[in-house]
């Protein structure tokens, strides 16, 4: 992408009346391939997260005998989990990651799991998600641009998720932020 907009060997335009910015297609499939590259590290980073926070709440039924009775299907299991951290007296405002990032993971994760249309490759946030998170945090700086207020649904259409590299090493910043610190609360507190 980077050697076509700047006009590097292979990719120096050629004279042409036709309107169509040279190498479009080339492109349209690099960047159709850096978007599955983001949703499939977001779709694994779920996956990680989700088996992290199930190991965390089964170690304090296997060696504490601490059980907890969550509807993960709520709200949704990064929520669930979020419950049963605050059964534990756990202080989420203490945590330095930032959660709403965390917690649009697996709701980008469902959506590209599960899109809405048979015939694109482009996923679009729901309505719901963005009822949650009405400026999502997975979308390209260009759609921000397309809201029609700062106002919640001000969506002209609902935007692509379509994760820079950038968000990706932040999403994944986080939930390590996250996982360190529940390790640390966990010794903390078995140690006290």
């Amino acid at each position: 992408m980077e050697n076509i907009e700047a006009g590097i060997e292979p990719y120096i335009p050629v004279y042409s009346e036709d309107g169509e910015p040279p190498f479009l297609s080339e492109w349209i499939d690099a960047k159709s391939g850096l978007e599955t590259c983001a949703h499939h590290a977001l779709s694994m980073l779920s996956s990680s997260l989700q088996l992290y926070l199930k190991a965390w709440v089964n170690r304090l039924d296997k060696y504490h005998g601490i059980t907890f009775n969550v509807n993960f299907k709520k709200k949704g299991w990064f929520n669930g989990y979020r419950e049963i951290f605050n059964e534990v007296g756990l202080d989420m405002s203490l945590c330095p990651a930032n959660l709403d990032i965390i917690e649009q993971v697996p709701l980008v994760r469902n959506r590209i799991q599960h899109p809405d249309s048979l015939t694109s490759i482009n996923v679009s946030h729901s309505d719901s998600d963005l009822n949650k998170f009405p400026s999502p945090y997975f979308v390209q700086e260009s759609e921000l641009a397309l809201a029609t207020s700062q106002q919640e649904n001000s969506w002209l259409f609902p935007p692509t998720i379509a994760p820079s590299n950038e968000q990706v090493l932040e999403a994944i910043s986080n939930v390590e932020l996250l996982c360190s610190w529940l390790e640390a609360e966990y010794w903390e507190a078995r140690n006290a």
